[in-house]
Formats: C-alpha cells, sequence, structure tokens
C-alpha cells in the first residue's frame, strides 16, 4: 500500500515544551496555542504526535489539550534517564507518562537515544514485554543519530521503530543503504530534522562560523527551490516523504501559521529530477550534520 504524504506526518511537540530550534524567535507557545496547533493537526488526518520525558512540559500541554478534546491522538514518548524524578521500575514509569498524557497506551514508548538503549534496555527489557502483552504499549523504539547506532539495532528483534535524521543535507547518500537494511528487517522508520532545524531557512549570509561549510549546498538548496518554483519547505518536506524506505516523517512547529504553511506545502508535488539532484548531495564533514555540534 502507497500511503500519501499526508498520512506519513507525525507533528513533534518539543517545540510545545521548550524553546527550540535555530530560526524560532518566538519560544514555546502557550496552552491556547498549542490547543489550537493540535486541532488544526487533527482536523487535517495528522493522528501522531510525537513527545518525549526530556521536552519540558510537553506530555502536559498534551495531557491538558486530551482532557477538553473529544479525540485523541495516537502517542510516542521517550524514555530519558535524565528525569529522575519518574520512577525507576519502567512498567510504573511508562504508566506515568500515560497518565501525564491523558491517553490509555502508548503507540510507541522509545530510548531518547543509543546511549540509553545501551544503559537500560536489558533491565527494561521483561518489563517492556509485559507492557506490550498487556497492550499499553504497542511498539518499541530507538531514536538514534548515526548509521552505525542503527546497525546496532539490526541486531535486536524487540526493536519496532527507529527514529533517525534525514534531510535534504543527511540524504540518501548518507543514509539509504541502512534504511533499507532497516525496512527489509520489518522496522518502521521515522524520520527527523526535515528542515534541520530551520537551517535550511536562514540567510546564508548570517550564518555562524562554525557553519560556514555548508553555506554551498544551503545555496544550492535555495537555488534548486527557487529555479524550480517551490518554496524550500516545499523542497524539504517533500523530499523526505516521497522516500520509499521512510515511515513517517516528523515535523515540528510552533504556530497554527507554521502548520498550515507545512501542510499547502505536502499538496505540491516536486519531479524526480529535483530528488535526484538532492540525492546527489553530499556533506563530507557530517558532524555538521547534528545540530548538537552547532553550539
Amino acid at each position: 500500500m502507497i500511503l500519501s504524504k499526508e498520512s506519513k506526518i507525525i507533528l513533534g511537540t518539543v517545540q510545545l515544551g521548550l524553546d527550540y530550534g535555530i530560526n524560532n524567535p518566538n519560544g514555546k507557545p502557550d496552552q491556547i496555542v498549542s490547543n489550537q496547533i493540535l486541532n488544526k493537526a487533527f482536523e487535517n488526518k495528522i493522528t501522531l504526535l510525537d513527545t518525549a520525558e526530556a521536552y519540558g512540559n510537553s506530555q502536559e500541554v498534551i495531557g491538558t489539550y486530551h482532557k477538553q478534546a473529544k479525540h485523541k491522538f495516537k502517542v510516542i514518548t521517550k524514555f530519558s534517564s535524565s528525569r529522575t524524578d519518574l520512577p525507576e521500575a519502567i512498567e510504573e514509569r511508562v504508566k506515568a507518562n500515560i497518565e501525564t498524557l491523558g491517553v490509555q497506551s502508548l503507540y510507541c514508548y522509545m530510548f531518547h537515544n543509543y546511549a540509553d538503549f545501551n544503559s537500560y534496555f536489558t533491565e527494561f527489557e521483561s518489563g517492556i514485554v509485559t507492557l506490550k502483552e498487556q497492550g499499553i504499549i504497542e511498539k518499541l523504539g530507538v531514536s538514534v543519530y548515526t548509521n552505525d547506532e542503527l546497525e546496532d539495532l539490526l541486531n535486536y528483534d524487540q526493536i519496532d521503530v527507529v527514529q533517525i535524521p534525514f534531510n535534504l543535507l543527511d540524504n540518501t547518500q548518507q543514509r539509504l543503504e541502512i534504511l533499507k537494511k532497516a525496512q527489509l528487517k520489518g522496522i518502521e522508520i521515522h524520520t527527523r530534522s526535515a528542515f534541520l532545524q530551520g537551517l535550511f531557512f536562514k540567510n546564508t549570509k548570517e550564518l555562524a562560523a562554525n557553519l560556514q561549510p555548508l553555506k554551498p549546498y544551503l545555496e544550492l538548496i535555495q537555488d534548486a527551490a527557487s529555479s524550480n518554483n517551490l518554496s524550500v519547505a516545499d523542497l524539504a518536506l517533500n523530499y523526505a516523504c516521497n522516500q520509499e524506505t521512510i515511515s513517517n516523517v516528523l515535523i515540528g512547529v510552533d504556530s497554527v501559521v507554521q502548520l498550515e504553511q507545512n501542510l499547502e506545502s505536502l499538496k505540491v508535488d516536486i519531479t524526480a529530477d529535483v530528488i535526484e539532484k538532492m540525492n546527489s548531495i553530499q556533506v563530507n564533514d557530517i558532524s555538521l550534520l547534528n545540530p548538537s555540534n552547532w553550539n
């Protein structure tokens, strides 16, 4: 079955709980605006939210929304070892998250990073199996940064979902082969950083010194968009959504207008020639593709 681009979208909610993103001058929205964003998403058939224990009060914002809404989203949330205020036992911890989120069960419970997976999976495994058997979590996942991390996860039959960066720079040159291997194993692939935290929208004349090596690639992207009558958002979002190896594409917004713009972008079609041009981009210093290295 071929999924529509719209049905691939997951709404990320880190912006609802934290000031987040290189291109976000306004900070996180309040509960009223968050409710408006969530309503607009649901009205447009986005039914899956991505959040985490480490995303500020994002889980509380979603829970407050669910208490007054007539519908509920499916939710992915993530274990974070930094949250020492939550129960240590995994079954109690997941149930505490569920209560905060105002849902009956989780679509997926993820380890927020590969290090947490390595440190805690053995300890949590039996509890996770029990939670799955009880229908409290449907899937288990891990959020990763590198291909090597994903390669190792292929050794674990218990992993159902992997979240990994993918975008116009962190593209098929970087990811295609490992994504194909994961897909063949039946792993659901969620990608994040479609807009590289808003970097694609920055004026290249205003790039910080450490990001200057990315300037020619960003100019190539911006030129490809304008020469094909596309916005950069059109190009970036459709590039990810058109990949056959990708199950779902995560986007985050901090306003209803941003969400509406992204939904409009999904109505645009980009040609195979444009996709191939983006596929051909190869960033050699891949450390620049990880926002945590930007400082």
